[in-house]
């Protein structure tokens, strides 16, 4: 299986646009201590270098090992069709009948650089961990892809000062998940580095992830909690959702705790294009994505995610991380301090028709912050809608301050859930396309460009009420935050109590 690179084909052009505005940007490599330090890493050796020579048996014909069974083990299960595979082989569970594979053994170990699984679809089979261990672990440099499953009730715990990470997928090498579900994994340590997903590099397609749980734990000492549903260094997200996923610690009178990352901790950042991340929760900053390089934005939409203690309700851009954001929408995130909706702190970022509005702080009540520097930056870009912000921020040209006139976020057409604009909205007919995108978030058949001009936003609005009053899911308000975080940590205390 030749591994595809990080950015597929079919995005690099849409991407390299967006991310030629970055390139000037410094990249930021001395936070990246997980992988190199001995006493931290998930894996006790890490793999070959990633550009090494082709495998050794490469020119062999690749095969394809068809699962015959659901059982956790022995003649042809799924632990048995990987332990015969060889690299870059294919193993099919397309043709099995039943609901559910339970593995009551512990995690299924890919000792090869390239392998990909293929099962029939998300709602036709599901991969469980039992709450006990992991689904898979891949210590190897290579592609680890799976397409059209349901994994769920994956679990990393790591006692004393091991880290842990990657509840159901901890990968040293390429991660790839396309047509899939992951969802109700958990990890737990004194550092928890994704609670469902830990890999150098993720790549989702048509992927959710949802209720996913990374906690630090510890009795005696400062712990950490880093995405609440993945940690990797590059990322790469295309009409995926990532919801309801928390990033949190146990309390512990005396000791500290980093928090960061409700959704995804993003170390050299990546592209996020035509997807969600909405009501995701960090106990300390970065309800949504945090990211320490550049990360260019598109046709998406960030809503309704919380950064219980700290800055940062939906994005958090660490120095020297530059944002790009086209046609996107950021909205009803809230942080305890500074930055709701997204919180700078680098020169550089551009911002093209896109929403950051009704964001909140409870300090300060700011949508956007630029951080510890002391002279004044400007932000490039043209034709969005944004609330407040820092007086350090100087805003784009053609900046709209009026209510764009949301919907709640909402089933409106497409894989993805997007916030409609209501008829009047100042939005329609005001922005631009810089990127040529042919569809709005939602993607075929709904047009980037409906009217006179393209709308502000991740959604074209196109004649009508919109769909947005139909199947509607509200806003999080505070009090509804209050009872998801509380529903977690329940499910977390009845995951402890199955461990103990």
């Amino acid at each position: 299986m030749t591994r595809r690179p990080l950015h597929a084909a079919t995005l690099a052009a849409l991407a390299t646009a967006s991310v030629q505005a970055l390139a000037a940007s410094p990249v930021d490599t001395s936070w990246i201590r997980l992988r190199g330090d001995a006493a931290r890493r998930i894996f006790p050796t890490l793999p070959a270098p990633r550009e090494a020579a082709p495998h050794a048996g490469a020119s062999r014909p690749l095969a394809t090992h068809p699962v015959a069974n659901c059982n956790d083990d022995g003649p042809g299960s799924l632990r048995d069709a990987v332990a015969a595979a060889a690299s870059g082989d294919t193993i099919d569970l397309s043709a099995l009948h039943c609901s559910s594979i339970t593995l009551t053994t512990g995690a299924i170990e890919v000792r090869l650089d390239d392998l990909e699984l293929v099962g029939p679809g998300a709602n036709r089979l599901a991969i469980d961990g039992n709450a006990a261990d992991r689904l898979f672990i891949h210590p190897r440099g290579g592609t680890l892809r799976l397409k059209g499953f349901t994994l769920r009730r994956g679990s990393a715990r790591a006692e004393q000062f091991h880290v842990s990470g990657g509840g159901c997928i901890a990968s040293a090498g390429y991660l790839e998940l396309y047509d899939s579900v992951v969802r109700d994994c958990y990890a737990v340590g004194i550092g928890s580095y994704g609670g469902a997903l830990y890999a150098y590099s993720l790549t989702l397609g048509n992927t959710t992830i949802v209720g996913n749980h990374a906690r630090g734990m510890h009795a005696a000492a400062g712990t950490a909690a880093f995405g609440g549903a993945a940690f990797v260094y590059a990322l790469q997200l295309d009409n995926s959702t990532i919801s309801a996923n928390l990033a949190d610690h146990q309390p512990n009178p005396g000791f500290t705790s980093y928090d960061i990352g409700g959704a995804i901790v993003a170390v050299t950042g990546g592209t996020i294009t035509g997807s969600t991340i909405d009501s995701n929760i960090s106990d300390g900053r970065a309800g949504g994505i945090a990211t320490f390089n550049p990360l260019a934005m598109i046709n998406s939409t960030v809503s309704g995610n919380l950064a219980r203690h700290d800055i940062a309700g939906g994005l958090f851009m660490r120095w020297p991380a530059a944002l790009q954001l086209d046609n996107s929408t950021v909205t009803a995130n809230r942080s305890a301090l500074d930055g709701g909706g997204v919180w700078l702190n680098a020169p550089g970022s551009n911002l093209r028709s896109s929403i950051v509005f009704g964001n909140s702080s409870d300090v300060g009540n700011r949508d956007n912050r630029y951080g510890a520097l002391p002279q004044s930056v400007a932000i490039g870009g043209i034709g969005n809608v944004l609330a407040s912000a820092s007086p350090l921020l100087t805003l784009p040209a053609g900046t709209l301050a009026s209510d764009p006139l949301l919907q709640p976020l909402a089933s409106n057409g497409g894989r993805t859930r997007t916030h409609a604009l209501r008829a009047g909205s100042p939005a329609i007919d005001a922005g631009s396309n810089a990127l040529g995108l042919t569809n709005d978030q939602r993607g075929d058949p709904f047009v980037r460009n409906w009217g006179h001009a393209p709308d502000i936003g991740a959604y074209e609005w196109q004649g009508g009420s919109g769909p947005g009053s139909r199947a509607a899911v509200p806003m999080l308000s505070r009090w509804a935050l209050g009872l998801l975080a509380l529903g977690l940590l329940l499910a977390v205390r009845w995951r402890q109590r199955r461990m103990h």
